[in-house]
């Protein structure tokens, strides 16, 4: 068995590129994982569908890619949960792993990049190197992150927060938090005792034990059911108005 895996391998390298393609896309047309009421834009690449799970209720916006680059029997390595709605042209790279949570939004050409290029020899082809495969990505649940947003390497962003446009994400944003800039920074935290955002420097220790559990906070955000997603801003085909 082992042979003749190896003689369909090659078999299919010999043959012209795009056939390459087709012909693994056809063999893995079944295989990508999605919840009821999703809908995944037709310009959407996804390569290695068999490790990405998408929710119930979410919308994945066109050009979009979706790159699993190591690829384990049986494990995830791109998780987005229910509810969601990812913008034009955002770009998932995972290492360990990338996950988001329920009710997250992203607007077009986010990145979320949990894997890199090798780059320890120079003297051999970079594209030949191999990939990093150890850092994880994690979104709360109701996380907002604007245009242009980019999440590098392992980072943890809690729920509820907002990662302002064209930021760049290098370490762990806390629950409701507001972090912009190049590195970002959390500059503002919600305070549920006085229902608002306040500066960052403000918040207090009798604000962060008010803050609901994640848990709690999809329970919360549940409640409101059905999402009517707006699924014209998913593409360009899908009309004007």
């Amino acid at each position: 068995m082992p042979m003749l895996k190896v003689r369909i391998r090659n078999a299919l390298r010999a043959m012209p590129p795009k056939v390459q393609c087709l012909i693994m896309a056809w063999r893995s047309r079944h295989s990508l994982q999605k919840g009821p009421g999703s809908y995944v834009h037709s310009s959407v690449q996804i390569l290695g569908r068999a490790h990405v799970s998408i929710g119930a209720n979410t919308v994945i916006g066109q050009d979009c890619w979706l790159n699993v680059n190591h690829r384990t029997d049986g494990r995830l390595a791109i998780v987005i949960g229910n509810q969601c709605f990812i913008g034009r042209r955002n770009f998932f790279s995972s290492g360990a792993s990338i996950q988001l949570s329920d009710f997250v939004l992203t607007a077009n050409d986010c990145h979320f990049l949990g894997s890199t290029h090798l780059v320890d020899d120079p003297m051999k082809p970079v594209i030949c190197t191999g990939t990093s495969n150890l850092d994880s990505i994690i979104v709360g649940t109701n996380t907002f992150i604007g245009a242009g947003a980019r999440i590098l390497g392992s980072v943890k962003i809690g729920h509820g927060c907002v990662i302002g446009a064209g930021s760049t994400v290098t370490r762990d944003v806390p629950p409701f938090s507001q972090a912009h800039g190049h590195p970002a920074r959390v500059h503002k935290r919600y305070s549920f005792g006085q229902r608002k955002w306040i500066a960052a420097a403000l918040f207090t220790a009798e604000d962060e034990a008010a803050l609901p559990t994640e848990s709690a906070y999809v329970q919360h955000l549940s409640a409101v059911g059905r999402i009517p997603m707006p699924h014209i801003a998913a593409g360009a085909d899908l009309g004007s108005f």
